[in-house]
């Protein structure tokens, strides 16, 4: 999505807006779902990262679309042992108008292997539909 990205020293905010196609399928079918079959309408979303202090970091983004007012949002905070990148505890809330699930977790961020930036999640998650285990991966290319 296009966007804008706003750095001063070791804080950074970004927001982006922009097209959202969303394709949704039932199985079994219900066709009597508002969501079923494709939809197009806007996302918008914005990030947090600032860094206090060498060795910790506060990170937050969130995410909505006009489709099915479906949302996102992340909140994380961490510790870089040994300067090798950043763990410590996120949560996380996601949903629509008819689904809310809660995360509560561990998370690592900024694990770096050459040009490659991984981080990952993982740990309790908490629906209407009952409790569970959730598990997140990410990867962004630096250059």
């Amino acid at each position: 999505m296009p966007g804008w990205r706003f750095k001063l020293e070791r804080f950074e905010a970004s927001l982006f807006a922009g097209l959202d196609v969303q394709t949704h399928r039932f199985h079994p079918d219900d066709p009597g779902n508002r969501l079923a079959g494709t939809h197009v309408g806007m996302r918008f979303a914005g990030e947090l990262w600032w860094e206090p202090s060498p060795d910790t970091m506060a990170n937050g983004w969130a995410s909505w679309s006009t489709i099915g007012t479906s949302y996102a949002a992340r909140i994380a905070f961490g510790w870089r042992p040994a300067g090798l990148f950043y763990l410590g505890p996120e949560t996380q809330v996601l949903g629509d108008g008819s689904y809310r699930e809660l995360r509560f977790g561990l998370h690592v961020t900024t694990w770096r292997t050459g040009p490659l930036e991984w981080s990952a999640g993982g740990g309790y998650a908490h629906s209407g539909d009952g409790d569970g285990a959730y598990m997140r991966l990410g990867l962004l290319v630096r250059q």
